[in-house]
């Protein structure tokens, strides 16, 4: 009798206790979880409803639960074998949220088609700097106006030089005294001297011989022109005092121009002299000129990133005044197979050039690589790219920066552990 009491007694109890196991066992269920909001670019923000995030301002969006790690450990394990060691995941609700696009590599041939601007130069070996030989005063000054045109032996100044007067005077004596001297060789040698003295301070051939036969010596000498040109610098005036060290004027010939090219350093490889280059200026509707490159110059401007170069022009200064500016189109050597991506899809750093690499679904992997030649929209890959492989054209910088948080970005050391997010 006693027995059945106490089982009597005991059966709420069980019951009561076989209740409490079978709901703790609910609320320990490790696969039912609440619904969680986090940051698509800052993942320790986490809430437990819909909103912002108070650091960039972006829409919170759901978490994807976890799956069953004991259902999927073998298929994880084979795809993490597959994997990069650089490469990590985003889920697909947050590429949507960053608005992530794809372009896929692709191999081809790229037609540079270079224009660059350009401007007229005058040829430096086409240039004549005129230094007088003495020292004076410019008495007058008869070529007056800069880009004046002047021949040969025309006349553009006249100077009263002190030392000239004497040397003038020393040669009409020296002229008188060579009747003393018996010996012929001895008077050409000494009037050779005198006229050498007179040719050093500037004095010509047809000027020396009118003071032989005049025997009087001139106090202003008339300086002419040595060659035909314009007159493209002018640093005298008259009345001012002169001597060798100064510039008195340029005299430049006619048909000696340059066009001066100014091209974008990243075409430095493909340049070569004797690539045919098309000028054109707006200024001549239906001018046209063609030339090859004959000089390249070795230096990079470094404020425009560009490199200069030399293209001849045979064309009259009536026409192509010095400092116009006109269009240059040169015949660059087309690029062969090369591996090609969007020129968007590029992140340009200091340290590195580097793009995101779209390996999976959700796996993504930022890679350095080395550029060639730019064409318009398109840039050659050299190293660190195969054909086929997708890049991400948009939303790659976010991508780039969150690499960087879990120490997977190029410019993270590669033995710093990944920073932890507490949730």
């Amino acid at each position: 009798m006693r027995y059945w009491i106490a089982i009597f007694v005991l059966i709420p109890f069980l019951t009561l206790a076989q209740e409490q196991n079978h709901n703790h066992s609910e609320d320990q269920n490790p696969f039912e979880q609440s619904t969680e909001y986090v940051c698509p670019m800052h993942s320790q923000v986490v809430r437990d409803e819909p909103g912002t995030c108070p650091i960039c301002g972006m829409d919170l969006v759901k978490k994807e639960p976890k799956q069953d790690h004991s259902e999927h450990e073998a298929e994880n394990e084979d795809e993490n074998e597959a994997k990069s060691e650089k490469s990590f995941t985003v889920p697909e609700s947050s590429q949507q949220a960053i608005r992530v696009t794809t372009a896929k590599a692709v191999r081809k041939d790229l037609q540079p088609q270079l224009m660059a601007q350009a401007q007229v130069r005058w040829q430096e070996s086409a240039q004549r700097h005129i230094h007088s030989r003495a020292e004076g005063w410019v008495e007058e000054l008869h070529a007056d106006v800069e880009g004046q045109w002047v021949e040969k032996g025309d006349k553009l100044y006249s100077l009263y030089a002190p030392d000239l007067v004497v040397a003038q005077d020393d040669y009409l004596q020296l002229l008188d005294s060579l009747s003393d001297i018996r010996n012929g060789d001895s008077q050409q040698s000494f009037k050779r001297r005198g006229q050498q003295r007179l040719r050093l301070l500037g004095m010509s051939e047809a000027q020396i011989k009118a003071l032989e036969q005049g025997g009087e010596t001139e106090y202003v000498v008339d300086y002419y022109a040595p060659e035909s040109g314009y007159i493209t610098s002018l640093d005298i005036q008259e009345g001012m005092y002169v001597s060798p060290g100064l510039k008195l004027l340029t005299l430049t010939q006619d048909n000696q121009l340059w066009f001066f090219a100014d091209v974008p350093a990243r075409y430095s490889k493909q340049l070569k002299t004797g690539q045919m280059a098309h000028i054109s200026s707006e200024h001549f509707p239906s001018g046209h000129w063609m030339n090859t490159i004959d000089y390249i110059y070795p230096q990079v401007d470094p404020e425009t990133q560009t490199i200069k170069v030399r293209i001849p022009v045979n064309d009259s200064i009536d026409r192509l005044r010095e400092g116009l500016w006109a269009t240059a189109h040169i015949e660059l050597e087309p690029v062969k197979d090369a591996v090609v991506v969007p020129v968007a899809s590029l992140i340009v750093t200091g340290m590195n050039n580097r793009v995101v690499v779209k390996s999976g679904e959700r796996e993504f992997e930022v890679r350095e690589v080395t550029t060639g030649l730019r064409v318009g929209n398109e840039i050659a890959i050299e190293e660190g790219l195969q054909e086929g492989e997708s890049v991400v054209t948009s939303g790659q910088f976010l991508l780039d920066s969150e690499a960087s948080l879990q120490g997977l970005g190029l410019d993270s050391s590669d033995e710093a552990p990944a920073p932890q997010h507490n949730h």
